[in-house]
């Protein structure tokens, strides 16, 4: 579809077309002022930027339906396996990019198809959880309930019962502390984070466990106190600073 609408474009509007499909307006605002900063070095007349924009702005709601009829087409062909997350990309952009009847109509197949595909994996995310936990793979369980594929619908109350209870057992002062910290880890991304209490603390917690405390301390305030962490968002890393131009 771009490439057809890329050919039925004048040829003399052909080159915008192709710039606009590249780097869309940015990029062609870009190309003409090096262009004339060219012209003006050798004394030629410069390329008048307005009228050529102006004339992008009317072109480029046409390729833009064109580049999304691709990406939806494509994104139909394979409803059953494409990322979940590009699925909803095309969804969301055919709010703008879909203005015909073929497209619109297009697009209310892909939403009907991402729905039935999010309901489909939110059952077998909630199986999965649910006999990992009965399997006792306590962080792989815990890992699982952080990542729903169906956003705001969280597990109910009774796996999370489970979760948080068998989570607490898993935390006692018998385990090695790397242990510790890989569950205590699983359990700060987890839904369950602030049901957690842990049947038992190391008696002399290393440094290694009480960095991983710290970096997820305002996730389980509670758990930081116990090792007499105060919770404090992690340090972001800064980028060095450029040095003066002199």
């Amino acid at each position: 579809h771009r490439k057809a609408a890329l050919e039925a474009l004048p040829e003399d509007q052909r080159l915008i077309g192709e710039h606009l499909v590249r780097s869309g307006l940015p990029g062609l605002r870009e190309a003409i002022a090096a262009q004339n900063t060219i012209a003006a070095g050798v004394g030629e007349p410069e390329i008048p930027a307005d009228l050529l924009l102006n004339l992008a702005e009317r072109i480029q709601p046409r390729l833009r339906t064109a580049e999304w009829h691709d990406r939806a087409e494509a994104a139909l062909a394979g409803i059953g396996d494409v990322d979940l997350r590009d699925l909803r990309s095309v969804v969301v952009a055919a709010e703008t990019a879909a203005r015909t009847d073929e497209t619109r109509a297009l697009a209310e197949k892909i939403r009907e198809g991402l729905t039935t595909r999010v309901d489909r994996e939110h059952g077998q995310w909630l199986h999965e959880v649910t006999s990992t936990l009965k399997d006792g793979r306590i962080v792989r369980a815990l890992r699982l309930s952080s990542r729903p594929p169906k956003a705001g619908a969280p597990l109910p109350t009774p796996v999370l019962e489970q979760l948080a209870a068998a989570a607490s057992a898993s935390l006692t002062s018998e385990i090695s502390q790397d242990r510790w910290a890989t569950v205590l880890d699983a359990v700060a991304l987890s839904p369950v984070h602030q049901r957690v209490v842990p049947e038992g603390l190391p008696t002399e917690p290393g440094d290694a466990l009480l960095e991983v405390v710290r970096r997820v301390s305002m996730n389980v305030p509670d758990i930081a106190a116990a090792f007499g962490v105060e919770p404090k968002a992690p340090r972001r890393s800064r980028r060095p600073s450029r040095p003066a131009s002199s």
